[in-house]
């Protein structure tokens, strides 16, 4: 039966209405409302082995709302349209939706569904690729970091002369949906940065979540190994650690971010699986609106790891992007990925096939 995807538009048009319908009433009772979209569209030209592969895509798009509750309280939502391969048609989704209270200058309490702050990337930038560096994220957030956050935050910033910062996060983890928490361990975080120069922020964060089920929910993101099937996957519990690094400096002529990450995923039938990820990117400003750059994205699990399954890769890029002004950039990225694939036979772990791909990327990122 094919689906029919007018109940979830007219879901999404409901909700747009009932945003942008209050403006009004809210405007008159002194408060504040900041309604803004971002979207981007795609092209994408590769040759896996002897092939020749070329698309338009329309990427996600990203309603961002802000609202000024009064002199202490706050509001912030994301809402994204995506395509949604698996129903072969485009879906709505809350990405975040969170109150924040400011109890002093420096300190708050947010209670809600953020990105979890695990590191640079994933605090500064949402789904908007406008402002993302490169065209997309790191491979690493397809497997490894646990994407979002259901629960009770309190947060610091611009502390003391070095600007630190802290997060303390306690709520639904990997296995959660927006709705159920599964099994009774809810995820705990904590994480530091400091800000010693303009532009430059070093921090460092510690996620921990016990998995029941081994079947991400909807704050994940992560994917399983190409090779493997969730439905075949091992369903028992794991016990999920993460630890990022991360140094970032966005300067008026150069910019850096490195993002480290360290996960072991312990099970009881294969132990400890220690695996490792690493993203560096480097900008050169050529000209006021003209950014070249490159960056390498490694990425790596462990053959014994039952929770993304063992899969190697690493991709380099060389991009160049042309900024014309604060709502609309274009990116070109010339890059050569190469993946390491396995399966099981037998029961043991097996690489047996290698994929090299060039591929050109256009990126057309807007706002407004």
């Amino acid at each position: 039966m094919i689906s029919n995807p007018l109940p979830r538009c007219n879901a999404l048009a409901a909700l747009l209405v009932a945003i942008l319908g209050t403006q009004p009433l809210q405007s008159a009772n002194a408060t504040s409302i900041q309604v803004n979209a971002f979207g981007h569209l795609e092209l994408t030209a590769s040759r896996p082995e002897n092939e020749v592969n070329s698309s338009f895509s329309l990427g996600e798009h990203s309603l961002f709302v802000n609202s000024s509750l009064n002199e202490r309280f706050s509001y912030l939502g994301e809402f994204v349209v995506r395509f949604n391969t698996a129903g072969s048609n485009y879906s709505a989704s809350i990405e975040r939706s969170l109150v924040k209270y400011a109890y002093s200058n420096n300190h708050s309490v947010i209670f809600g569904k953020v990105h979890t702050p695990v590191n640079y990337w994933n605090d500064s930038f949402h789904h908007g690729r406008l402002f993302f560096p490169v065209i997309d994220r790191p491979t690493a957030f397809s497997y490894l970091i646990p994407l979002h956050t259901l629960g009770l935050q309190l947060q610091g910033q611009n502390i003391g002369a070095l600007k630190w910062g802290y997060d303390v996060m306690y709520g639904n983890g990997i296995d959660s949906t927006d709705a159920l928490q599964e099994g009774h361990s809810p995820a705990a975080m904590v994480a530091v940065h400091a800000k010693p120069i303009e532009g430059m922020r070093i921090g460092a964060s510690y996620f921990y979540d016990r998995l029941e089920t081994n079947i991400p929910g909807a704050h994940a993101g992560h994917g399983i190994a190409p090779g493997f099937q969730r439905a075949n996957a091992y369903k028992g519990a794991v016990n999920f650690h993460l630890a990022c690094v991360s140094v970032a400096w966005f300067g008026q002529e150069h910019e850096f971010l490195n993002e480290f990450v360290y996960n072991a995923a312990q099970t009881e039938l294969a132990g400890t699986a220690d695996n490792y990820a690493n993203f560096t990117y480097a900008g050169w400003r050529l000209r006021d609106h003209w950014v070249a750059y490159g960056l390498a994205d490694f990425f790596r699990t462990a053959d014994n790891d039952l929770h993304t399954y063992p899969f190697k890769r690493m991709k380099f890029a060389l991009g160049l992007r042309h900024e014309f002004n604060h709502l609309l950039n274009v990116k070109v990225q010339l890059e050569h990925t190469t993946e390491h694939h396995a399966h099981l036979h037998m029961g043991k772990i097996s690489y047996w096939h290698i994929d090299r791909v060039p591929g050109l990327r256009v990126q057309a990122a807007y706002g407004f």
